[in-house]
């Protein structure tokens, strides 16, 4: 998968560095996988959901949120993560990230 916008997952690293190790190797697993629909990517992470076109990532058990917009892979690309959010589980309640994953 292509992923854009490392500085805002090197920021969120920098704001949450109890997130730092989860973060390094989701983007080890990311920048390698090839993810066709959800059930490929619920292989390498069982608990992430899909609402409208974001992926959201259950951080460090359930006290962050990694939300990222997905264009899956298909035999003409290798598919595209567009990071969106890191939140805590208290802004992720809020619910105002949905506007970026909800047309």
């Amino acid at each position: 998968m292509h992923v854009i916008a490392r500085p805002a997952i090197t920021r969120a690293k920098h704001d949450y560095p109890d997130a730092e190790k989860w973060l390094d190797a989701w983007w080890s697993v990311a920048t390698k996988a090839r993810w066709e629909k959800l059930d490929d990517l619920r292989v390498d992470y069982a608990s992430a959901d899909q609402v409208g076109r974001c992926l959201v990532f259950n951080v460090c058990g359930t006290k962050y949120r990694f939300i990222v917009t997905v264009s899956y892979a298909n035999r003409w690309t290798g598919g595209t993560l567009f990071v969106k959010h890191f939140l805590t589980h208290a802004e992720y309640d809020k619910d105002r990230w949905k506007k970026d994953c909800c047309p």
